[in-house]
């Protein structure tokens, strides 16, 4: 509540003295001196690229050590009448000078070729690889690679980044870019430096390349166990079969077939004949239990957030809904995993398809959060696409019209999990009791 970016809307149903009141709050809470920065390095603005280019870039840490303590010498010279003071003073700012120069003739004049992977998680390192060639006609000595200003992303120390001492004219060589993307999205990578610190690790002499890439930076990975989907969905089916969740266990199904072993399948089910015989792990098919084949998986997140009021642009916090998202995603490798085929990811009211993980990531990254006014026929699909799928839903409180959803589509024999994230402690335990109702412990 103390950006530009935080300023209250107008709610019609609310009085408007209300709307006043927040509009100034937000203006007492406002920041004085907006935040100085630059979405992109390349164009960022006059005064911010002279900064950079001739102080922050242009110097070391020693370099700016010996420029202010030079001039700081200089300017209280005159106070002593001290010729000494003067010639240490003129003999920083030579040096300084001297390598400028050097390092001007020397600078980089390269070709790069980015190898950067698409996807990536908060707090945890994005490694690219990095192609140099050098195309002068001198050697290119003492430098080192950089990403261009990241937004949102945390910056390894100087001396931590990969550094060569040399390389000669026309040779190829290969560095490592790494930085930690520190919020959920879309990451715009609009290029890379290749900076020079010939001759005395002074000065820094930087040749900016445009070489894009866009990377879907996923929520931080839930350190939870996710149970077998696999399992979950076929004690559910035999009591969808059965015609009831709370009815008593009824006859014997009857064997049907056998198939390959799949992962999340129980060990009861293995067919030893079957095994021997084919030289593979086989499982046992009864008439009921997996008589609808549900190899196709389709997920919904409920995006809404309790503290999200209708009357502010953005939450104050979304580490919820990170957390619902990062557990649907492990829930979706899980299902990889056994077997499964992801079909389709809802994060509103329509239906997302899936053709292949990547645009799964790319969904995960660029969900948005809802208000909790926004009603469940808002926040999550009225329909299911097929009848025959397993649907996983993801939330973080258990309300009325989630229920009534949920019930429907059970009434349709539509098979539904429910996992629930408590959003709050007082969420905890709110779920109905049953298998198809899991409860994610942090």
């Amino acid at each position: 509540m103390y950006e530009m970016a935080d300023r209250p809307l107008r709610v019609s149903e609310e009085a408007n003295y209300l709307h006043w009141w927040r509009t100034a709050r937000w203006f007492a809470n406002l920041r004085l001196i907006p935040r100085w920065s630059s979405r992109y390095e390349i164009a960022s603005k006059p005064l911010t690229r002279v900064y950079r280019q001739f102080f922050h870039d242009g110097l070391t840490r020693s370099g700016k050590i010996i420029l202010v303590c030079s001039l700081l010498v200089f300017l209280l010279s005159y106070r002593d009448r001290s010729n000494f003071l003067l010639l240490t003073a003129a003999l920083g700012i030579s040096l300084l000078l001297w390598s400028a120069v050097l390092g001007f003739f020397y600078r980089p004049r390269v070709s790069v070729q980015r190898t950067t992977p698409k996807t990536a998680v908060v707090g945890q390192p994005l490694i690219s690889q990095i192609s140099i060639t050098n195309e002068a006609n001198h050697g290119l000595y003492n430098f080192s690679v950089r990403e261009l200003i990241v937004p949102a992303g945390r910056w390894p120390r100087e001396w931590r980044r990969p550094h060569r001492t040399t390389l000669a004219p026309g040779q190829r060589t290969t560095l490592t870019v790494s930085f930690e993307p520190q919020i959920r999205g879309v990451l715009s990578l609009s290029g890379l430096a290749v900076q020079s610190y010939f001759p005395f690790f002074l000065s820094r002499h930087s040749l900016r390349l445009k070489d894009a890439a866009e990377v879907y930076v996923l929520p931080p990975t839930l350190k939870v166990a996710v149970p077998s989907l696999r399992h979950i969905a076929e004690q559910a089916s035999k009591r969808m079969a059965q015609g009831s969740n709370n009815a008593p266990q009824g006859a014997a199904l009857e064997y049907a077939y056998s198939r390959q072993y799949q992962v999340g399948d129980s060990l009861r089910r293995l067919d030893h004949r079957a095994s021997s015989r084919r030289g593979e792990p086989m499982s046992k098919i009864f008439e009921g239990a997996d008589e609808i084949r549900r190899d196709k998986v389709y997920l919904l997140v409920d995006t809404t957030l309790a503290d999200f009021e209708p009357w502010q642009r953005r939450p104050r916090n979304e580490k919820a809904l990170d957390e619902r998202l990062a557990l649907a995603v492990e829930i979706g490798l899980s299902a990889q995993n056994e077997g499964f085929n992801l079909a389709a990811l809802a994060t509103g009211e329509q239906w997302q398809p899936i053709a292949n993980l990547l645009e799964f990531y790319r969904q995960i990254a660029t969900c948005k959060p809802r208000n909790r006014s926004a009603l469940t026929s808002k926040s999550l699909p009225d329909t299911a696409l097929a009848d025959n799928g397993l649907y996983i839903l993801v939330i973080g409180r258990w309300h009325d019209e989630t229920r009534q959803l949920v019930e429907r589509w059970q009434q349709a024999g539509v098979l539904v999990l429910v996992f629930l994230l408590a959003e709050s402690e007082a969420k905890i335990g709110s779920l109905p009791t049953g298998v198809q109702y899991i409860e994610v412990q942090r």
